[in-house]
């Protein structure tokens, strides 16, 4: 009889030590990075289509804006003035990295994959491509640099 509790203990021991302990959760990195991505609209300010074309953006500008729902959107709008968005257009996000640096988006002509080379409170840029970055390092890429707004 002992002999069979002990078995059954060390079985179930193993089974629970098995499991995934944080399924369905978020670590503090990932928290930080959802925080950082949703509370805030994105400005673009600065794109580099990597075949010596580089734009910077003094007024008019793409706005993009991810909710903690994994919609989102994105406009033409104003550097200036808040208030301004126009040809509104909504997308699903989701990440495809553990780590959280790979943000696949799919909508009204927002397909494709931002990889985050930087994200903090007031920056964000990214390396936008068609196919995933992690899979196809080789591709097509567009580097965007884009700053935070607090949201109207």
């Amino acid at each position: 009889m002992k002999a069979l509790f002990i078995s059954l203990c060390l079985s179930l021991l193993m089974i629970l030590s098995s499991c995934e302990g944080r399924t369905g959760y978020l670590d503090e990195g990932q928290q930080n990075t959802v925080a950082m991505l949703t509370d805030v609209e994105w400005l673009v300010v600065y794109v580099d289509y990597s075949i010596s074309n580089e734009q910077t953006f003094d007024d008019e500008t793409n706005i993009y804006s991810f909710g903690r729902d994994t919609k989102g959107w994105t406009a033409t709008g104003s550097l200036k003035d808040p208030s301004i968005k126009k040809d509104v257009r909504y997308f699903q996000w989701t990440f495809t990295t553990e780590n959280y640096a790979v943000i696949y988006m799919a909508g009204n002509s927002t397909d494709g994959y931002w990889m985050i080379e930087k994200l903090t409170p007031d920056e964000l840029w990214v390396v936008i491509t068609a196919s995933d970055p992690v899979l196809y390092p080789n591709q097509y890429k567009t580097y965007y640099k884009l700053k935070a707004r607090k949201r109207q």
